[in-house]
């Protein structure tokens, strides 16, 4: 059995944690996927199935990273002394945001096997890994500790949704233009989720859809 077999369910959060704990466990899982698909890059059908695999789980990981993302940005600017903070966060959001819609676009309805099939999917996804690693080095070094250091656990509660209330309404075909209101709408971006999912039912592996 592969370990995307037991990968666990984007809403698979323990109930006390926040879009902070959240976007850790997003951080630490991504650069585990960033991993296994660098191992994966081999020519046998085997491999090409298993990095076909990882990366459909890695847009639904980096789907996840970026609303909890937003949730944290979001908090941190009705909080006084946290301007550093939240501007870190947003960073170079409109250029992160780009080169995820450029990867979910390619990979959406395509099989996991043949994603760099007529197109350059392993590109688009090396550009997606270069602008990420340095934020979730700076995410998991410097702004998460500092910002557990500042909240108490109670404060980090009131500001911050549930991680399974963000990971619940984390739609995977983002607007490269920044958040979009329907990111921001939990009843309408949850049945976008759902829709999401269903979408490429299809064609994505059962180990792929998690």
């Amino acid at each position: 059995m592969s370990d995307l077999d037991n990968a666990p369910s984007m809403e698979s959060a323990p109930k006390d944690e926040t879009a902070l704990d959240l976007l850790e466990r997003e951080d630490r899982e991504l650069l585990q996927l960033f991993s296994d698909l660098e191992a994966a890059q081999e020519p046998d059908v085997e491999s090409r199935a298993r990095y076909g695999d990882l990366a459909k789980n890695l847009i639904r990981h980096v789907a996840t990273r970026e609303a909890a993302l937003v949730d944290v940005s979001t908090a941190l600017k009705g909080l006084e002394g946290t301007e550093g903070e939240w501007s870190a966060l947003e960073g170079n959001g409109n250029d992160r945001r780009q080169a995820i819609d450029e990867v979910e676009r390619m990979s959406r309805g395509v099989q996991g096997i043949n994603l760099n099939a007529g197109q350059d999917f392993e590109g688009a996804l090396s550009a997606l890994t270069d602008l990420l690693e340095p934020e979730i080095d700076r995410d998991l070094h410097h702004l998460i500790p500092h910002l557990r250091r500042t909240l108490t656990p109670q404060e980090a509660n009131a500001v911050f949704h549930s991680a399974a209330h963000v990971a619940r309404h984390a739609p995977t075909r983002l607007s490269p233009k920044g958040p979009a209101w329907y990111e921001r709408a939990p009843f309408v971006s949850r049945l976008l989720s759902i829709y999401d999912r269903l979408r490429d039912y299809p064609t994505a592996s059962r180990r792929a859809r998690g």
